[in-house]
């Protein structure tokens, strides 16, 4: 091997390794300030409380979302559309500690599956290592849904349907799109849809009404790229096969300097 590809290799190594330093202690940092705060896990408590709360009156937004024009405020106000209960409801039973280590599971395999070159693994490390993304997590938001269900949908298709529970970030909803069974998810979703009737008209009423912008989703989306970059880097042909019309032409370009980096 060449010695500039091994300086190379290196390089990405050593980036990808200290980008994963800073997300631990990050996370070790953050982690002690929140606990302090008893904010750990504060929007699953969240989730959990507005669930229980629809289950008790059928109310998913608050009247003030309704009436008129509001400023939003985190951990009071509901964006999400009704079919996001499908996904906080099971938490009222269901243990806590799978709110995170599901979506991580799934993000992680879905990454490591398809086998990314070195020169990605950075660029993957820096949407870990987002400060965004650390805090995000130990909170509990479901941004790290987000981002396993943008992963499971590069390798499967249909999963990245799912993506449609945060619509500022419904772009990446769009991850295979050409084919047919991500129709045909998409068509189940509407249909699981239907039984919150009168409920959409909340929500359309509720996103009208805020003050809430797409500009704050902008922060999220270092993480949601990390996939992206981990398909685009791809060493394993089958997910060529799943995916190859799911983004531009340009991609087979990019597939190929990957797999040559690896080689």
């Amino acid at each position: 091997m060449p010695r500039r590809r091994r300086l190379t290799r290196a390089l990405y190594a050593s980036l990808a390794a200290v980008l994963a330093v800073a997300a631990v202690i990050e996370a070790v940092l953050l982690w002690d300030i929140l606990r302090e705060q008893h904010a750990l896990g504060l929007d699953l408590d969240f989730f959990r409380g507005i669930s229980r709360h629809w289950l008790d009156t059928g109310e998913f937004y608050l009247p003030r979302q309704l009436s008129g024009p509001y400023v939003v405020e985190t951990l009071v106000d509901v964006l999400y559309p009704p079919f996001a209960l499908y996904l906080f409801l099971p938490f009222l039973v269901l243990p806590g500690f799978l709110w995170w280590a599901i979506p991580i599971t799934v993000f992680s395999a879905c990454i490591l599956w398809l086998r990314p070159a070195r020169w990605s693994w950075p660029l993957i490390m820096l949407g870990i290592a987002w400060p965004q993304t650390v805090s995000q997590i130990l909170y509990g938001n479901t941004n790290m849904w987000i981002a396993a269900f943008i992963a499971a949908g590069l390798c499967l298709w249909w999963p990245s349907v799912l993506v449609l529970i945060k619509p500022s970030l419904a772009p990446f909803a769009l991850i295979g799109i050409r084919r047919r069974r991500w129709w045909a998810a998409l068509g189940i979703l509407a249909l699981a849809s239907i039984p919150f009737g009168s409920l959409w008209l909340d929500y359309a009423a509720a996103v009208r009404n805020s003050s809430l912008g797409l500009a704050h989703a902008l922060v999220t989306v270092p993480l949601m790229l990390a996939p992206v970059w981990a398909w685009l880097a791809r060493a394993r042909p089958s997910a060529t096969a799943l995916q190859a019309d799911a983004l531009p032409e340009a991609v087979p370009d990019v597939h190929d300097l990957a797999i040559a980096e690896v080689e």
